[in-house]
C-alpha cells in the first residue's frame, strides 16, 4: 500500500517520473500475473509510455527543477557541483 501511494504521489507531482512509472508498471505486472485482468493491461501500456517518454513527461512536473539540481550518473548537478578555488 505504501509503494502504491508513493508511486501515485510521484506521478502526480511529476517527481522522478521514469522511476515511478517503472515501479508502477512493476506493481501492475504483479497484478496481471496474479490473474487480475480489468484495466491493468491498459495501465501497463501507459506505464511503458511514461518510462520511454520520461524526459517530456518530467518537464511538466517537478523533474524540471529536481533533476538538473541532482544531476545524472556522469555529470553532477548544481547541488553536488564542486567549486574551483
Amino acid at each position: 500500500m505504501i509503494g502504491e501511494l508513493l508511486v501515485g504521489i510521484a506521478l502526480i507531482l511529476g517527481l522522478f517520473t521514469g522511476i515511478a512509472a517503472f515501479f508502477g508498471g512493476f506493481m501492475n505486472m504483479n497484478y496481471l500475473l496474479s490473474g487480475s485482468i480489468a484495466i491493468n493491461p491498459i495501465m501497463l501500456l501507459l506505464a511503458f509510455l511514461l518510462i520511454t517518454a520520461w524526459r517530456t513527461a518530467g518537464w511538466w512536473g517537478a523533474d524540471r527543477w529536481v533533476l538538473p539540481a541532482l544531476g545524472t550518473f556522469r555529470q553532477p548537478g548544481t547541488i553536488f557541483h564542486k567549486t574551483q578555488q
